[in-house]
């Protein structure tokens, strides 16, 4: 009888063993649960067109396909620069190049009436599904969406609540909105979910303002456009109303950051060439100008609805007025052509509204927006500051902005002047829900720390949010392209434990993580990175103390990344602590004044509670030693400030 029950017992508790273990995955994918699911609607080029016949590349075209172009075109230019530039010269040259160059692009070309010239190209790869379904690593390849923010949604919200639009930019945006809309629904019924959060990048805005001018915010929870093209290009509309002109300074500044190093700039400086090639360009167009457009970019481009997308609203008119003109179209073609794009501009010079209508209805709406990148140099807008493929104007929704390398005038005083004096926000579509992000690429998403955070906080919310809501990311944030961290432009250098101070206790906490008895965050390595050099070291801990020691105030001397602000990704700011131990030789009275009460200030910092950064696992001797090394440090540092004034 003992023995029967016994064995019972073990039946039962085997079985509910059982039970459990078959319970773990479902406890493991419930705090995915409820998540509202994200559809990314993506970006121009970002999924690959090819023929669908023959599985070649039709854009971006392939190595060979540009080699093969190049090559057949180099002799005729080649014939031109030893010629005498004379009209005849010019038009040989069109004669010979700009056939090749519409056999590159016809492909991916339309027809007049603005639909598809070429059925069998159309994207390589499309994921209608969740990313569960096909695996992170299917979609994440070259030819669909290979971008860090994939991965941190899928952290976020689950893989079976992450689906991705790939993008075929030619079509229509208002077809395209019809593409979403079913989506949408789709979504909806796999999931269960009432509310789909929408995020569109570069392109992809475009399409998700066609979606909500066309079918309204009933069924979307969250709206974020990301460095997105919703009010157009500036260089894109200059260029549709001819005015083709490249800028010397744009393009060394340009080089300099693609490749971070003057070296090409100044060879090239040196020699000429630029300034040469820069005159054979202007000669040409001037002699050319409207074979260029009627025989490439027109044919290539010029019925593209998709391209035409781009245009800003200001721009439209002229912009129709010029192409029209050239266009080799019969009326019918033109009118066809005009209806498609006059319905997608109507919701383009309404964005505004569809956007304040969205966040009435309690859409979460974000716009997040880059700057302080040279913007391509081939139109009359080269100088306007950007991402480098979009205008900060346009991804912002209008904000003002200072050129590239300059900053507002003294008299813009709004409540949204970014700290660098660069951006005012106050002129935005939505000032309040318009984020920037200074020294970010266009869509140059890294999961390596926190940026992607701020991305996924923005898509995911539940709540209405705004650049007030979250003391991490206020309006105006920088980023660092070499460590990936994203911080606020206000954070002051020197405050490892944002307490709003620099002090000794700062300095504790970046020796300790110097000797590995704690290992401090990557927005706190930011902060004790006092010398700009991506390096925390010893003397950054130096640094501290000597800000500490001085006696301007921290807000002036120590405003995180204050001196860098204005200068482009790769300059060197220079050493933060040699400038404040000048200024502490030039008041060394008053420093000696504070020696009297150095020991009290000490003792404590000595006493003082772990930072929320500090690993409270450590053994008490080692934290009693390292506080006796950082009081011994700062001891000595104002002993010799004192001395050697």
């Amino acid at each position: 009888m003992k023995k029967g029950l016994f064995r019972k017992s073990v039946s039962l508790l085997l079985s509910a063993a059982l039970l459990l273990l078959l319970f773990v995955p479902a406890l493991a994918a419930s705090d995915k649960q409820g998540k509202n699911p994200l559809l990314i609607v993506t970006g121009f080029t970002e999924y690959t067109l090819v023929d669908t016949t023959t599985g070649t590349a039709a854009f971006p075209p392939d190595t060979q396909n540009i080699v093969n172009t190049v090559a057949a075109a180099a002799p005729a230019l080649l014939q031109l620069l030893v010629s005498g530039r004379t009209q005849a010269d010019f038009d040989a040259l069109c004669d010979a190049v700009l056939p090749v160059v519409n056999a590159l692009f016809d492909p991916i070309a339309c027809n007049p009436d603005g639909t598809i010239k070429h059925n069998e190209v159309g994207l390589a790869v499309q994921y209608p599904e969740s990313v569960a379904e096909y695996g992170l690593e299917t979609i994440m390849q070259p030819e669909a969406f290979d971008k860090d923010l994939l991965p941190a949604a899928v952290n976020a919200v689950g893989a079976e609540n992450v689906y991705v639009y790939g993008l075929d930019w030619r079509l229509d945006p208002m077809d395209i909105a019809d593409e979403i809309n079913e989506w949408v629904q789709h979504i909806q019924a796999q999931t269960g979910a009432e509310k789909v959060s929408l995020a569109g990048i570069s392109m992809g805005g475009v399409m998700v303002s066609a979606y909500l001018a066309k079918y309204g915010t009933a069924d979307v929870s969250n709206v974020t456009m990301i460095s997105s093209a919703f009010t157009g290009l500036e260089y894109v509309g200059r260029l549709f109303r001819g005015e083709l002109e490249i800028d010397e300074n744009g393009l060394y500044l340009l080089l300099e950051q693609l490749i971070g190093s003057d070296v090409l700039t100044r060879i090239f400086g040196s020699t000429g060439i630029v300034r040469d090639l820069i005159a054979l360009v202007d000669d040409l167009y001037a002699a050319c100008g409207d074979r260029i457009f009627t025989e490439c970019l027109i044919p290539a481009f010029g019925y593209n609805p998709g391209m035409w997308s781009f245009v800003p609203a200001a721009d439209y008119a002229s912009c129709k007025a010029f192409m029209f003109s050239r266009m080799d179209s019969t009326d019918a073609e033109k009118a066809a052509l005009e209806a498609k794009l006059d319905a997608y501009h109507e919701v383009q010079a309404n964005v505004g509204n569809t956007l304040k209508a969205a966040k009435a209805a309690g859409v979460n709406v974000a716009i997040v927006s880059n700057y302080n990148w040279q913007m391509p140099p081939v139109s009359t807008a080269s100088e306007m500051t950007g991402d480098q493929v979009i205008e900060t104007m346009h991804t912002s929704g209008f904000a003002t902005c200072a050129n590239i390398g300059e900053t507002l005038p003294e008299g813009v005083t709004s409540g949204y002047v970014s700290p660098d004096r660069m951006i005012d926000a106050s002129t935005c579509l939505l000032p309040d829900e318009t984020w920037f992000i200074k020294n970010m690429k266009h869509v140059d998403f890294s999961i390596a720390q926190n940026q992607c955070d701020f991305y996924i906080w923005l898509m995911t919310t539940e709540t209405p949010v705004n650049i007030h809501s979250n003391a991490a990311y206020p309006q105006f944030l920088l980023y660092n392209p070499e460590t990936k961290v994203l911080t606020p432009q206000t954070m002051l250098r020197g405050d490892v434990n944002f307490d709003g101070r620099v002090d000794l206790v700062d300095a504790r906490l970046v020796l300790r993580h110097v000797r590995s008895f704690i290992t401090l965050s990557a927005v706190a390595l930011e902060a004790a990175d006092m010398d700009g050099n991506n390096m925390v070291l010893h003397a950054d801990a130096q640094a501290i103390m000597d800000s500490y020691a001085g006696t301007k105030s921290q807000t002036a001397s120590a405003l995180f990344a204050m001196e860098s602000l204005t200068q482009t990704p790769e300059e060197d700011t220079g050493s933060t602590g040699g400038t404040l131990r000048s200024a502490a030789e030039d008041v060394a009275g008053q420093i000696r004044d504070a020696l009297g009460s150095l020991g009290s200030v000490l003792q404590r910092s000595a006493s003082a509670a772990p930072s929320k950064e500090a690993d409270t696992t450590t053994p008490d001797a080692q934290a009693d030693d390292e506080t006796a090394e950082a009081a011994s440090a700062a001891a000595q540092a104002c002993t010799e400030t004192s001395t050697a004034a």
